[in-house]
């Protein structure tokens, strides 16, 4: 019985002492982790500041923005690692240039739905293969997120006062579409094609892909567009909306878009890092002032 109650006792001590090494192995393998996320954090702003500094940089160099310069060219698997260190840091990133899209926040003002911008999103959605009412249903969204202004008669008197935005200004597509059921190669199309900008922007015809400037257009069908692209991307790029409405008109297209240009003030940058064990992604809308200088606007973590 001595014996048996020793080997017990000892099994009884053993199993704890695995327990607490287990617990403790745990522990520090959470503080690793944590560590190397935090470092892959930094690395990712670091890669945020060179996003701006190239933006910067283009800006700086040509009057328009087009995809044949240096911020278009994405950053693709580069190790970063210190001598003598045996931890190396994977670094992937790209930056895009936001409008090229078309912009949600177009489709409304002081809180009201413009009609012909709902018809442009419209004519998108349905080159994207959506059918149904998710048009109006971005665009009501929108117009939540806007404060509506006082409405006044001839003589001055308020008719309407002014109202508060019914719902918070989104940060980006992914909060405008937010829970809606929608199939995930429709969410990839909205993600290359739709933006949202906290401002009403032009849309910039050297980066918008087909079905953004065939849009444009009731006119214009998709089929032109793409020849539009191909010229561009042979290096044919637009100087100005007047250029690129009379290459329309060489088309046969005989309506002008409004709401377009061949710059750009609003970028999106997204970069990736793999660091031991931590897989970060991180995205970040930056724009450009007047003076070319360059900010974050926000920025968030993608899981």
């Amino acid at each position: 019985m001595a014996v048996v109650s020793a080997l017990i006792v000892v099994a009884v001590v053993a199993a704890l002492t695995s327990g607490l090494f287990m617990r403790q192995t745990a522990a520090l393998r959470q503080v690793e982790n944590e560590q190397s996320r935090a470092q892959a954090r930094w690395l990712l702003l670091g890669g945020l500041d060179w996003a701006r500094l190239v933006v910067r940089e283009s800006l700086r160099r040509e009057a328009t923005v087009h995809a044949g310069q240096l911020w278009s060219v994405p950053v693709r698997d580069t190790r970063l690692e210190r001598p003598g260190d045996g931890r190396v840091a994977v670094f992937s990133g790209y930056v895009e240039d936001e409008q090229g899209k078309f912009n949600l926040y177009n489709v409304a003002r002081n809180g009201l739905m413009l009609p012909d911008q709902v018809g442009i999103l419209q004519r998108l959605l349905a080159m994207l293969g959506n059918q149904d009412s998710l048009a109006r249903t971005l665009a009501q969204r929108v117009a939540l997120t806007q404060p509506a202004k006082a409405v006044t008669d001839a003589n001055g008197a308020i008719i309407a006062a002014s109202t508060p935005a019914r719902a918070p200004m989104p940060r980006g597509l992914d909060d405008l579409l937010g829970t809606l059921d929608l199939a995930p190669a429709l969410r990839r199309d909205l993600a290359r094609t739709l933006t949202y900008l906290p401002t009403t922007t032009t849309i910039n015809v050297n980066t918008a892909p087909p079905e953004v400037l065939a849009a444009l257009a009731p006119d214009m069908t998709l089929a032109q567009a793409r020849v539009l692209i191909g010229e561009r991307e042979r290096g044919a790029w637009f100087n100005d909306a007047a250029d690129f409405a009379n290459r329309l008109a060489g088309l046969g297209v005989a309506t002008t878009p409004a709401g377009i240009g061949a710059t750009s003030a609003w970028f999106s940058a997204t970069g990736t890092v793999v660091y031991e064990r931590a897989h970060l992604v991180m995205r970040a809308l930056i724009q450009s002032a007047a003076d070319q200088s360059t900010d974050i606007v926000w920025r968030r973590e993608i899981h």
